[in-house]
């Protein structure tokens, strides 16, 4: 029985042999060094040429074909992860009618693409049929660039920083607020920058009062940018340079000292125009449903001062207006680089509204200013912080209230302003498998007199809805005849806090999202509303009336996602009057934006039943 057992594993093993086709893969040289056999050694070479002969064998009892492609393959694990050598990729593969073909190939393989513990190489055939056949493996090894979590050894062809030349061009005298040119440094050759024992570039700037902003580190060039001066005086700048794995720099570059002088545009400074105050971190509060108008004072340019440096501004100089403007803002959450110029924005004022994509999910952080040109000099003007609160979580409050005044003691009383239930609809954009623990709401106020205040808590406004109890003096803002108003009007908003909890590695996380809703008014007057929009709640027709002529507005209606859902299209009753079919509206809350030459951009809230 045992010599039976024999017999078939040989006739087993005699099949395979007859029938398989044979790939052998053998290296003639690495690096111009001569070899016969493996493994491949790449030292500490940062690319190596390897130098192979394929032979593919075909049994005699095996029908020829005449042809097939042959490839050289790399990887650090299994064939199934393996990728084309550089230089690879033999083509055809012909027999010429006999059963035995035969290649040369010259590969390069690179250190970079194996782990310290190596990896292998092999040759695959394909038949015309699809079949491949393979070589067996051939290792790869490289030297060990790590010895130990403290200790650096890196090969012998890396460079070492200590020895790089390390200079930077040049001295700069620069106008305030204008941009200096590219800080430039000298050359050099950087094969293992994605290694330990890569080099890493330091740049650093040092001044009284600070040096601007660095806005790009390029290290292909080998450039510095910063950005526009805001101070005079002067600052230095310098480059360090050593290992990336070691946070130590022992090469510094000479100094560069750029100095700041005067410029001959005399000023550039922009501000609000709606009376505003930044909060308490400086940023002026907007929401993303409207525009912020920002502007500044024309900026003028002193002809003397352009011609001699040294000269002292003074009456009688040859002053006349720049020549152009160009808006720039910045994301400062996210510190987006550079600054991003907004389309089409020349003059000395601007409309500036939310121009982020993640509006609907979070609130926006920005910086604006503006930059005044005069031929080929510029001056930067002071930047405006603005906090863009982003309307989500269906959190909605409605509406506009106008109180028709009759006298100093009589007047229309307040209504309550209605909110909606805030909820999260889209849950991927928070966490996975989270649970609302719990909704809670904080109105806030803002009052405007002769300037608007900032936003404040509302002691007690804690509840989905507000009956506003704020005071209401009357007063007569025209001494030649009984028109009156309220001394102070107010905005309101409404500020959502969702308690929510979610699973994580083994526990419970509890966290909180706030959302900031849409603002409505509380003002009185003793004309009629200068706009009003009714019926509000509305089933099927809204109107907009104005005492000013509306018919050529431009009228648009979004919902709380921001999506626009109606544009111009409306009806022209009379030329104080429009009206809008709202009927294929879902039920909801909407924003309805009217633009008209008289009335600036005024916006109002409705509700659709």
């Amino acid at each position: 029985m045992k010599k039976n057992y024999l017999f078939l594993i040989a006739t087993l093993m005699l099949n395979a042999l007859m029938f398989a086709q044979t790939v052998t893969l053998t290296p003639t040289a690495v690096n111009n060094t001569n070899v016969n056999s493996g493994p491949i050694n790449l030292a500490s070479v940062p690319t190596s040429t390897v130098s192979l002969n394929v032979k593919v064998d075909i049994p005699s009892n095996v029908a020829v074909s005449d042809y097939g492609t042959l490839k050289i393959y790399y990887s650090n694990s299994s064939v199934l992860n393996a990728n084309i050598a550089s230089g690879g990729d033999s083509g055809t593969l012909f027999f010429g009618g006999g059963r035995i073909a035969t290649r040369s190939i010259v590969i390069n393989l690179f250190w970079s693409d194996f782990l310290t513990s190596g990896g292998f190489i092999f040759a695959e055939y394909k038949n015309p049929a699809g079949t491949a056949y393979r070589s067996s493996n051939l290792a790869v090894i490289k030297n060990s660039t790590m010895n130990s979590g403290t200790t650096l050894n890196p090969p012998a062809d890396a460079p070492n920083p200590t020895k790089i030349t390390n200079t930077l061009c040049c001295n700069q005298t620069v106008r305030l607020g204008d941009k200096p040119q590219p800080i430039t440094g000298s050359k050099f050759l950087n094969p293992y920058e994605k290694e330990p024992y890569g080099i890493k570039a330091s740049w650093e700037t040092n001044g009284n009062p600070l040096p601007p902003n660095i806005l790009n580190v390029d290290n292909i060039n080998h450039s510095l940018t910063l950005d526009h001066t805001t101070s005079l005086g002067s600052f230095t700048v310098k480059r360090k340079l050593g290992y990336i794995y070691r946070n130590e720099y022992p090469n510094t570059s000479n100094t560069v000292t750029i100095t700041v002088v005067p410029s001959p545009i005399l000023t550039n400074s922009i501000f609000p125009t709606d009376g505003s105050i930044p909060n308490t971190e400086g940023f002026y509060e907007l929401s993303n449903l409207k525009s912020l108008n920002i502007n500044g004072f024309v900026s003028k340019i002193n002809l003397n001062i352009l011609s001699d440096p040294n000269h002292t501004n003074q009456r009688g100089d040859d002053i006349k207006d720049v020549d152009s403007y160009r808006w720039e803002y910045k994301d400062i959450k996210y510190n987006s680089n550079p600054w991003v110029t907004i389309p089409n924005a020349n003059t000395e004022a601007i409309d500036f509204s939310d121009p982020s994509q993640l509006s609907n999910f979070e609130d926006t952080y920005y910086s604006v200013r503006r930059i005044a040109i005069y031929k080929n000099i510029s001056r930067t003007s002071n930047e405006v912080k603005i906090a863009v609160r982003s309307l989500r979580f269906n959190n909605t409050i409605c509406c506009d209230q106008i109180l028709k005044i009759q006298s100093l003691t009589n007047f229309e009383k307040p209504q309550i302003f209605t909110g909606s239930t805030s909820t999260v609809e889209d849950t991927d954009n928070i966490d996975r498998d989270f649970i609302v623990t719990s909704i809670s709401y904080q109105w806030q106020i803002q009052t405007k007199s002769r300037n608007l205040t900032t936003w404040s808590d509302i002691t007690g406004a804690t509840s989905k809805d507000y009956f506003p109890n704020q005071p209401l003096n009357v007063i007569n803002n025209n001494n030649r005849g009984a028109t009156y108003t309220f001394e102070s009007s107010y905005n309101y908003r409404r500020i959502a806090k969702i308690n929510y909890k979610f699973y994580s590695n083994t526990k419970w996380i509890n966290a909180t999202i706030s959302s900031y809703s849409n603002e409505v008014s509380l003002q009185g007057t003793s004309a009629e509303p200068y706009i009003k929009v009714f019926p509000n709640p509305a089933s099927s027709f809204l109107n907009i009336e104005s005492t000013a002529n509306i018919s050529n507005s431009k009228v648009t209606i979004s919902n709380v996602l921001g999506n626009i859902v109606n544009s111009n299209n409306y009806s022209v009753i009379t030329p104080n009057l429009i009206g809008i079919d709202i009927t294929n509206l879902t039920t909801g809350t909407y924003f309805i934006i009217i633009e008209n030459q008289i009335l600036g951009i005024t916006q109002k809230t409705f509700i659709k039943q």
